[in-house]
């Protein structure tokens, strides 16, 4: 029976739905520790890997995509996001950027919004990994009407928009084929445990 103010008083709130509340409240942890990881790997390899802009989309979109694949949560991305973006204010990485937050908040959010539109063919590693470069890719696109409305430069962008676009969608569909690509081998895994 609710009590005057219409909840239900804390006796009364079963084990089922204590359990319940606790395993949402690991799978949103889960998923903004998966985004502070990105970006913890984004400041330990931002000058030793120089693949090209975007490379970072390597990680953030394979961390990206597993927590959206693992998690049922409808906003599974925009939360990992989240974590991401929350990281980006810590000062030990010295990431130099103060709109990188909008950066993976974006990507976030276009997957889970791409991903919810796609639900019929979200299955086929080839569409995911189209979702991830297509998130990753807002990142250069983003970074232009920054650069218009703030005046911050990014070196990315010195020889114009054409090619970080697409090197960040190609390194952004990598990110996310690695990361189905390692939730079908431990779904794998774990069948053939059973």
């Amino acid at each position: 029976m609710k009590n005057t103010s219409g909840s239900w008083p804390l006796g009364r709130v079963s084990k089922g739905s204590q359990s319940s509340v606790r395993s949402e409240v690991l799978d949103i942890a889960r998923l903004v520790v998966f985004g502070a990881l990105a970006v913890a790997l984004h400041a330990a390899t931002r000058r030793r890997l120089e693949l090209g802009p975007g490379h970072q989309g390597l990680t953030w979109i394979a961390l990206l995509m597993i927590g959206r694949l693992t998690s049922s949560r409808r906003w599974a991305g925009a939360t990992a996001a989240l974590g991401a973006a929350g990281a980006t204010f810590l000062p030990i990485w010295r990431l130099g950027d103060p709109f990188l937050w909008i950066e993976y908040l974006t990507a976030g959010i276009t997957v889970d919004v791409s991903y919810g539109k796609f639900s019929g063919w979200r299955d086929k590693p080839w569409v995911l990994a189209l979702l991830g470069g297509f998130a990753h890719a807002t990142k250069p696109l983003l970074r232009l009407v920054i650069t218009g409305f703030s005046g911050w430069r990014y070196e990315s962008l010195i020889a114009g928009l054409p090619y970080p676009l697409t090197t960040h969608f190609v390194f952004g569909a990598l990110g996310a084929l690695i990361g189905t690509a390692l939730i079908g081998a431990m779904r794998y895994r774990s069948a053939r445990s059973r």
